[in-house]
């Protein structure tokens, strides 16, 4: 695919293409953005302390690595590091406060104290489940088998088992802390009688009548306000408009897609590979051949669904026949070949084991137990049980590894191979991107006549020329608002272009609305300002132009960028008012006649709720109802959407009792809960975290 760092290759088709004039706008913008990258070496502060961006990054490193490792078949792209680095950020600042805090209070783990959790009667989860610490006969925990491991690490030559190790025993001692410090709070908390008490009747409920007057009940034209009360409204709410900084931006995209040459020469680059593809009879060739990395050749059926349907005119060719290259679907042409005619079951019913690597076990160990466990079957184990106790595949091993029945191409491929070429019972060994399975087929299907069909794909991706094309657009477009002065939004009407948007960008935001992988972007409008145009940006197979439209400081939102939301509750406030001054009476039954409104009957509030059905989410009205005496018409009560006028007709009795263990015990259990992440919460904002991240990504 061509993309941006062709055009970089081809510098001198690029300048003869845009000219002399649009490298004197290039170089102008240069001139004028500034640098957003920090010269400080420190992505962040911690209690003050300075957070080296290269001790960082070599553990955002080590997480992307660990990522892949458990990712082999996903594609690690940019969306998918920056998730893995604001992980690794939090992490990183929750072990630095967290340490900080063992220190203080004397949290730590002796070396006698982590030998027993590893080996001695009170062994630690973690080290338990490790597949490698547990027989591969029966599954259960085997502490010869930690020591033995402990005792071979050094004879790796490599480091590799040393390093892996050490990491795990750092896990696991951040492990036992977290686990004391939490006990240490949890120890902390205490449940009263009165909050028992008031946990048993949390369910208690009142009945009550009642008549609303919506607020919308009087237009908003009727009621009067003076910019000083939005003033004085906004100096005693402004606390809750609290904001980062940020920036609005609009920008237009030049979406690059493949040209008529383009669809010619693909096409003719395939047909130029037919001739090759009829005298090839490895897979494996076409498949690196093809553009299509998923291209699975199944033996199928000459009855059965066909995925391509130009495939049903090959059933009856000669073999190595080769049809095409015709089009599959829009921008991907496609040769075709019949590779090869078998006589196969229709279906098979297998089971299997799998061991998959990880962290604590390799490849070769993996491969060793399923050793282990086919000699184990060969020699009278059953093969139920042994799925049952060692199998990673959950969903199979309850079931003693059958995996029911199954057509060809269900499975990954090797998995397939073995299961359609094997014998009924053979034990077979198989690798594939899950693990190592130890498969067995337990029943076979009748044969039918099935062929194999190799196909190779070509995408119609645009040339390199093509990617000149639309960024000489794009950067006219921006050469002609900062070198004649037009206005963005009437060079978009004379382009004929669809203007984006994206509001209240942040400076750690990821992507802009719309365009993946645009952080660049963000960085840059961190440092611009209103009025603002960029270069031209390039984001997969688009070219963008931003402008900055407006920009907001970290702080209070001005009065000026929220006025219409105070104006809306400054004008709610003043209608709560003049609906409650109206009402001179405390009879519901008038009091729905004067405002032509009904009386509601029996509704119920509980004391534990926020909301009443029928009525909402009303906390300040189920508020007022509980404080509200038996028989009594409450004053207004001016709520979310209206002002209740109620009446209690019945209350509920007050339960009670001499054991409150049981509730105090739920309380307890709830508060332990939530002290876990909230005294973590008043450590991370007593250690003043500064977070630099965004002046290096």
């Amino acid at each position: 695919m061509a993309t941006l760092q062709n055009i970089r290759n081809r510098s001198g088709l690029l300048l003869a293409v845009i000219g002399i004039a649009m490298l004197a706008f290039i170089m102008g913008d240069l001139m004028k953005s500034t640098n957003s990258g920090s010269n400080n070496n420190s992505v962040g502060k911690v209690f003050g302390n300075d957070i080296v961006v290269q001790a960082f990054e070599q553990k955002v490193n080590e997480g992307i690595e660990n990522w892949k490792i458990q990712n082999q078949q996903t594609v690690l792209n940019q969306t998918i590091i920056a998730q893995i680095r604001d992980q690794i950020w939090d992490q990183y600042v929750r072990d630095l406060i967290m340490e900080n805090e063992y220190e203080k209070l004397g949290i730590d783990v002796s070396d006698d104290e982590f030998f027993e959790l590893l080996q001695g009667l009170n062994v630690h989860p973690e080290i338990s489940k490790i597949p490698s610490f547990q027989d591969p006969i029966t599954g259960l925990f085997d502490r010869t088998r930690v020591l033995g491991y402990l005792k071979q690490i050094d004879q790796d030559a490599t480091g590799e088992s040393l390093d892996r190790w050490v990491g795990f025993q750092k896990y696991l001692i951040g492990l036992i802390k977290i686990s004391k410090y939490n006990a240490l709070v949890g120890k902390s908390m205490y449940t009263t009688n009165h909050e028992a008490n008031l946990y048993l009747n949390s369910n208690n409920s009142i009945t009550f009548d009642y008549v609303s007057i919506p607020f919308t009940s009087i237009n908003d034209t009727l009621v009067a306000y003076s910019d000083d009360e939005l003033e004085t409204y906004y100096e005693d709410c402004k606390h809750e408009y609290e904001q980062e900084a940020s920036r609005d931006v609009d920008f237009v995209v030049y979406t690059v897609v493949p040209s008529l040459e383009d669809d010619a020469k693909t096409k003719s680059e395939i047909t130029d590979l037919v001739s090759d593809f009829e005298i090839y009879e490895d897979d494996a060739w076409a498949k690196r051949t093809s553009d299509n990395t998923a291209a699975n050749f199944v033996y199928t059926p000459h009855d059965a669904f066909l995925e391509d349907p130009n495939w049903g005119d090959l059933f009856n060719s000669k073999k190595g026949t080769v049809i095409g290259p015709y089009l599959t679907r829009p921008g991907v042409y496609r040769i075709s070949k019949l590779a090869e005619q078998q006589y196969r079951p229709d279906s098979v019913q297998a089971r299997h084991i799998l061991i998959k690597p990880s962290e604590t076990i390799s490849l070769d160990s993996a491969n060793r137990r399923i050793e282990a466990l086919k000699i184990a079957i060969e020699e009278g184990a059953n093969f139920e049980e042994l799925a049952k106790s060692n199998s990673d595949d959950q969903g199979s091993a309850i079931k003693g590894g059958d995996l029911g029945w199954f057509k060809e191409g269900v499975m990954v491929d090797e998995f397939n191979e073995a299961c359609f070429t094997s014998k009924k019972l053979e034990l077979s060994i198989v690798s594939s991107q899950f693990g190592v399975h130890l498969v067995q087929v337990t029943k076979i299907g009748k044969s039918v006549i099935k062929s194999k069909i190799a196909y190779i794909d070509r995408n119609v991706e645009p040339s390199t020329e093509t990617f000149i094309s639309y960024y000489t657009q794009a950067a006219y477009f921006a050469g002609e608002i900062l070198n004649e002065g037009i206005n963005f939004d009437t060079l978009v009407t004379k382009n004929n272009l669809i203007k984006r948007s994206d509001t209240k960008v942040t400076v750690n935001k990821q992507n802009i609305s719309g365009l993946p992988n645009s952080r660049e972007m963000i960085r840059w409008m961190n440092d611009a300002e209103i009025g603002s145009v960029s270069e031209v940006f390039e984001f997969d197979n688009s070219y963008v132009v931003a402008y900055v439209t407006n920009t907001y400081s970290e702080g209070f939102a001005p009065l000026k960028d929220i006025k219409e939301q105070i104006k809306s509750l400054v004008i709610k406030e003043k209608k709560a008012l003049l609906i409650s001054n109206k009402i001179t009476n405390s009879d519901l039954d008038a009091i729905a006649k004067n405002n032509d409104i009904k009386v509601v009957p029996g509704q119920k509030a509980l004391y534990a709720g926020l909301s009443i059905q029928g009525i909402g989410y009303e906390p300040e009205l189920v508020g007022a109802i509980f404080a509200n005496k038996l028989g009594s018409v409450s004053n207004p009560i001016i709520g979310r959407n209206a002002v209740y006028i109620i009446e209690v007709t019945a209350v509920e009795d007050e339960k009670s009792k001499e054991d409150l263990s049981q509730e105090k015990l739920s309380i307890q259990t709830q508060l332990i809960s939530y002290s876990n992440s909230a005294s973590y919460n008043a450590l991370n904002e007593a250690a003043d975290v500064v977070d630099n991240r965004a002046d290096f990504y």
